[in-house]
């Protein structure tokens, strides 16, 4: 690749690539990636929009928690039978509301740990509303919010809001 069709300005995302220049010589230059500075606001667009319908589909009870993770970890059943140490069988039962209710404890664990969550995380979801930038130490400030917890028509599911006070 010529050093001149390489070159594209992209500070967030710099690489290193061995290019051919003007005067025939190879050599290394420090450029921006095409992809990230032309598509990666458009995935993760996209991620943000998966993630809140599968959250509208777990509240209404439509798919499971451990189906809201796979989806967005982007695991198939297979994968995730191998990572969690759970026959293929069970995970696909778990994928339901019906067989995730019946699911035992050891293998929600299991679950947990391929995800990267507190186990809790499977029966609950927190939410922050009306963030905003005071902060203490990085911390938000605890006095200026509360927790607020809600029912959701999944009866294994809770809603947990952090909302700033008024």
């Amino acid at each position: 690749m010529k050093e001149k069709d390489a070159f594209v300005d992209y500070e967030p995302h710099q690489l290193l690539l061995y290019v051919e220049r003007e005067d025939g010589t190879y050599g290394p230059m420090i450029t921006g990636s095409h992809l990230s500075k032309n598509y990666i606001d458009d995935y993760f667009d996209k991620m943000e929009k998966l993630r809140i319908s599968l959250l509208q589909q777990l509240k209404e009870n439509v798919i499971s928690p451990v189906e809201y993770y796979r989806i967005i970890h982007d695991f198939n059943v297979f994968e995730l039978s191998s990572r969690a140490g759970v026959s293929i069988f069970k995970v696909k039962r778990h994928l339901k509301v019906k067989g995730f209710l019946k699911a035992k404890v050891s293998d929600l664990i299991k679950y947990a740990e391929v995800f990267d969550v507190p186990v809790s995380n499977l029966f609950q979801v927190i939410t922050v509303e009306g963030r905003d930038n005071e902060t203490k130490d990085g911390v938000p400030n605890e006095n200026k919010y509360r927790v607020k917890q809600s029912k959701t028509q999944n009866p294994s599911l809770v809603i947990t809001k952090f909302e700033l006070n008024k």
